[in-house]
């Protein structure tokens, strides 16, 4: 899973190993988590956390 920073937005590119997934990701540092939510990806690959509202999106 790649995570990027763009402006004051984070998203994420996930692959289909990464399924089921959950934010945070597995790799996120321990010190500042918010629960972990297990997303549902809609019919174009997008997800978003509602906690931190970081934006994912499945890999092509």
């Amino acid at each position: 899973m790649i995570v990027e920073k763009v402006s004051y937005r984070s998203f994420g590119i996930v692959t289909k190993e990464d399924l089921p997934f959950h934010c945070p990701p597995k790799d996120a540092s321990k010190w500042n988590m918010h629960p972990k939510v297990f997303l549902s990806f809609d019919e174009k690959g997008r997800a978003n956390c509602p906690y931190c509202g970081t934006n994912y999106r499945l890999e092509q």
